[in-house]
């Protein structure tokens, strides 16, 4: 029975999955959105002294909200680890019909090196061949950077658009995603991924213009 048989599938729970994460990732928007239109105060006062209101509208202020939530993953993934709860990507030694281990492949897979010897031959499956080097943390530091400032310049985009116009517009990284596989990891995409990434241009130009279109409108 091979180890890759069930990795890849989609059933009822990674569609539900996926549901979550637009469900949760919309209503994360929303809630943005509608925090930059509340009102308080800012600490000073009119002539008749009545404290001045003005909009909350604090991107950076929202941006270090968004990254502190994010760290809650981590208190998620200690719990997967601890509880050894079955989830996509976490591997604890599963074993097949052989008695031997089944090696799912991840991201931390790729780390353990090559082992070239004959199928006779014990493998090294330690904890130790498939820890991640400590350089590895630092090296991921770097689009943990660019993801930040891309958060923070979303949420000051925010300010000035809709938030439907604004979920709209963030499918767009798909299309700069899906060239940079072809053309610099050169991994090959099939022709129904390019369909798809067609459809997110077309989606991208039509919801791009009618938001020029209105702001022209109402100048």
């Amino acid at each position: 029975m091979s180890n890759l048989e069930n990795v890849h599938k989609c059933g009822l729970v990674e569609v539900i999955l996926f549901l979550l994460a637009i469900i949760f990732g919309t209503s994360c928007s929303i809630c943005s959105k509608t925090m930059m239109s509340l009102h308080g105060t800012n600490g000073t006062y009119d002539d008749d002294g009545e404290p001045e209101m003005e909009l909350f509208q604090k991107p950076l202020f929202q941006t270090f909200g968004m990254f502190i939530g994010m760290l809650l993953g981590l208190v998620m993934h200690w719990f997967v680890l601890f509880f050894r709860v079955p989830f996509p990507g976490y591997d604890f030694g599963e074993r097949n019909d052989d008695g031997g281990d089944v090696e799912i492949p991840t991201e931390k897979t790729s780390l353990v090196p090559k082992n070239n010897k004959t199928d006779d031959a014990t493998e090294d499956l330690s904890p130790t061949a498939k820890e991640i080097p400590i350089w590895m943390y630092f090296f991921l530091a770097v689009p943990a950077i660019f993801d930040l400032a891309a958060t923070a310049l979303c949420m000051m985009g925010l300010q000035y658009l809709d938030v439907s116009i604004y979920q709209m517009l963030r499918g767009s990284g798909i299309i700069f995603v899906a060239l940079m596989k072809q053309h610099v990891f050169k991994e090959h995409l099939y022709k129904f991924h390019w369909v798809g990434v067609m459809w997110n241009v077309v989606s991208v130009v039509i919801v791009g213009a009618t938001a020029l279109l209105a702001s022209n409108g109402d100048s």
